[in-house]
């Protein structure tokens, strides 16, 4: 089986970052976690592939992306699917819902009724994550767009003021604030841009067989209850 590097909702690894951040993939004490991390540890079981959670390597985003685009035998997650990317890629899944959005403290007064009205504001973003290819999809510049790293230190400007607002999936961004002590109720996601589902995304010459093993043991996963029963101890109704 394609040895798998985690991404999309990964945080990239920084001084002081803890990994905290994701209900999707996180890290504690050097272990790998999270609901999307057991629904593949679940796939290798089933497989009988010989990986387990200690095989996936945990990198930043942007090269988890392009090593997957580029090279035969990576896969990424969790990856959300959308039709720029469709082609790109070839897809196992859906693993969870998601929502991608602005998220910003309620003392901004933020009133967002049109994509257009983000054109005033400085938005902080994960270098090549959905929440920037997003924005720059709807015509926001670049100048008012702000890229970084790492999630830690999205999260960090936010808390901090720095920025206005950042995109990103919401329920991250709410779990990352809750473990950093912030008051969840002093934020608010402010505009909605994109609904979707989170993938494992493969390389785009990977074997067909080989795709469609890998559904087949997902969809097995859906239809005994499997997937829900992970989803469920994170929170998440599937």
């Amino acid at each position: 089986m394609a040895p798998l590097v985690p991404g999309e909702f990964r945080p990239c690894r920084s001084p002081g970052d803890d990994g905290r951040v994701s209900p999707y993939n996180y890290q504690v004490g050097g272990e790998l976690m999270g609901l999307s991390v057991e629904i593949m540890e679940e796939i290798f079981n089933r497989t009988a592939s010989g990986h387990s959670r200690s095989d996936i390597s945990l990198l930043p985003w942007a090269r988890g992306y392009n090593l997957t685009l580029q090279r035969s035998g990576h896969a990424l997650f969790s990856t959300t699917r959308t039709p720029d990317r469709e082609s790109l890629f070839k897809w196992v899944g859906p693993f969870v819902p998601t929502v991608v959005g602005l998220i910003a403290k309620k003392s901004r007064n933020l009133n967002i009724q049109t994509v257009q009205d983000l054109a005033d504001l400085r938005i902080g973003v994960v270098k090549d994550d959905i929440g920037q290819l997003l924005l720059q999809a709807n015509g926001v510049p670049d100048d008012r767009i702000e890229a970084v790293l790492s999630n830690d230190q999205n999260f960090r400007k936010l808390i901090a003021s720095r920025v206005d607002a950042i995109s990103y999936e919401t329920r991250v961004t709410r779990w990352a604030l809750q473990t950093r002590d912030v008051a969840l109720d002093e934020y608010e996601t402010v505009y909605e841009l994109d609904r979707g589902e989170l993938y494992l995304a493969l390389h785009h010459q990977t074997p067909d067989d080989l795709v469609g093993l890998l559904q087949s043991v997902f969809d097995t996963m859906v239809d005994d209850g499997t997937h829900a029963q992970i989803l469920q101890r994170y929170g998440i109704e599937s």
